[in-house]
């Protein structure tokens, strides 16, 4: 038996031992129970039309809502591959295992992509201006990326399945780990099977995913207790769990950065 299977038998007996999360504690933790999950799904949702809530087998995490088993963005546009150097910014956080997580908005442009030479035959219609925006258009490649909730870690997940540039060929495990940061490649991403989909999708392992959110919500909190020192009236901070997805999506990014799912621009982390 493969250490992966030990490991997911391992989950499941955990899992069952243990049954399902009930305590909100995503302040003090960085974890959800299946009802904030659905509930930060509902806000993400409502507020990002890209997203939807997906349809599951009913005996996949029964907790959940049949309607509401995962969450899913198909179509995210990725116009570049990631860098092999990963740079960090005066105002990202990185931790002892190499999780970043990133306070700076990502802003990727489509790349300049120059038409080929051709002899210019006066007869023709002059297409090149068609030309060079479908040629820049197959520089895109595509990915779906699934949002799924893991009892184990009392997070969400992300799984990623990508699409060539002609939006139709399933890109290579090789491929798709050119869109993932070297120093991620087999350490935080891996290739695994979605749960529900059973399909090999990249998967950015939820280890460090309560971890790196309790630590962003510090960060915001260290804020806004600074902004508020001189405050006449002073009031706690609290984060709104509802929108743990945005916040979620945010630090995410910085593993997979090229693929532009992180649409929350109203979170200042």
């Amino acid at each position: 038996m493969s250490k992966r299977s030990l490991y997911e038998n391992f989950k499941k007996i955990y899992n069952c031992l243990h049954g399902v999360k009930t305590v909100s504690n995503f302040q003090a933790t960085g974890t959800l129970t299946p009802l904030e999950f659905v509930e930060a799904g509902d806000e993400l949702v409502q507020k990002m039309p890209v997203w939807a809530w997906a349809e599951g087998e009913e005996s996949i995490q029964p907790f959940l809502p049949p309607k509401k088993k995962y969450l899913v963005y198909r179509g995210a546009p990725c116009y570049q591959r990631a860098p092999d150097v990963q740079h960090l910014e005066d105002n990202d956080l990185e931790d002892e295992d190499g999780w970043v997580a990133t306070h700076a908005e990502h802003h990727f442009s489509k790349p300049v992509v120059m038409a080929p030479e051709k002899t210019i035959n006066w007869d023709e219609e002059d297409d090149d201006e068609d030309h060079a925006e479908d040629t820049g258009e197959r520089e895109c490649r595509l990915y779906d990326v699934y949002m799924v909730y893991d009892q184990y870690y009392q997070t969400p997940r992300i799984f990623l399945i990508g699409y060539a540039e002609d939006h139709a060929s399933l890109l290579s495990k090789e491929e798709m780990m050119q869109d993932v940061y070297a120093a991620n490649r087999e350490k935080t991403v891996s290739i695994d099977p979605h749960p529900f989909l059973k399909a090999a999708c990249i998967s950015i392992h939820p280890c460090r995913h309560a971890e790196t959110m309790k630590r962003l919500i510090q960060h915001m909190k260290t804020r806004y207790e600074e902004d508020q020192t001189h405050a006449e009236e002073k009031g706690a901070f609290v984060f709104p769990t509802h929108m743990a997805l945005f916040l979620f999506l945010k630090f995410i990014s910085s593993v997979v950065p090229t693929i532009e799912y992180d649409l929350s621009t109203s979170i200042d982390i």
